[in-house]
């Protein structure tokens, strides 16, 4: 029998299927690139991160040329994303540290490693952080590991699954755990999806999200939603 943590959660992905319906990824055959985009995501929006990473692609001729290059070169080109004193040396730090262990700027070894195995060779190396080492192994690798951004854990706090001073290292840890192996890569587009457009930051759309009967915010914000009234609904 599923726990009740469980049966909440497949409600949740029902009901954001219901709005959302079937989302189709395939998978992001260059790693390395979607690690460095990943780290250009970081404190910024998708568009100026996006922009920024084809700037980067059509400045060097690939990724190995890029982490030959100075600093300056990448700053200039990765502007627009902000933080780029932080996030030039980040990117060329991290492509550095992986030819220094593996002999040459491929991640295509993590395809082969478990989910365990692989999250720690990357969390090792410095900027690589809990999200983006999630993303990079379950969009490049399909690895069954779900990577919590400021939208999944907004969303997973006011729904009451996770405690508000719960980090979102351990909301990862907590969500890969409860989360369908199968189906993880479209519940997480789901939950961001949902943080974005209905349950914002600021002003949520409460009235519209279909998520209400099962949210512990919206039942303490507008009553008649208590936790046993949740318990029968999920």
């Amino acid at each position: 029998m599923p726990s009740g943590v469980s049966r909440q959660i497949r409600s949740i992905r029902r009901l954001l299927f219901k709005r959302f319906g079937r989302l189709e990824v395939r998978p992001e055959k260059d790693a390395v690139g979607e690690l460095v985009k990943t780290i250009l995501s970081q404190n910024t929006s998708d568009v100026t991160s996006l922009r920024a990473f084809d700037n980067l692609k059509k400045g060097f001729k690939d990724w190995d040329s890029l982490r030959k290059s100075g600093a300056t070169s990448i700053k200039k080109r990765i502007k627009s994303a902000g933080l780029s004193n932080i996030k030039a040396p980040r990117i060329k730090g991290a492509l550095n540290e992986i030819v220094r262990r593996r002999g040459a700027l491929d991640l295509g070894f993590l395809g082969g490693l478990d989910t365990g195995s692989g999250y720690r060779f990357l969390r090792s190396i410095k900027g690589i952080g809990p999200k983006t080492a999630a993303i990079v192994l379950l969009f490049s690798f399909g690895k069954p590991i779900m990577p919590v951004d400021t939208h999944i854990l907004r969303v997973m706090k006011r729904l009451g699954l996770i405690g508000p001073k719960t980090t979102r290292e351990k909301a990862q840890d907590f969500l890969t755990e409860k989360s369908p192996k199968h189906a993880i890569k479209e519940f997480h587009l789901h939950l961001i999806l949902h943080g974005r457009e209905i349950c914002t930051a600021r002003a949520p759309k409460c009235l519209l999200c279909n998520l209400r009967l099962l949210c512990k915010y919206y039942g303490d914000r507008y009553g008649g939603n208590n936790a046993k009234d949740r318990k029968k609904r999920v």
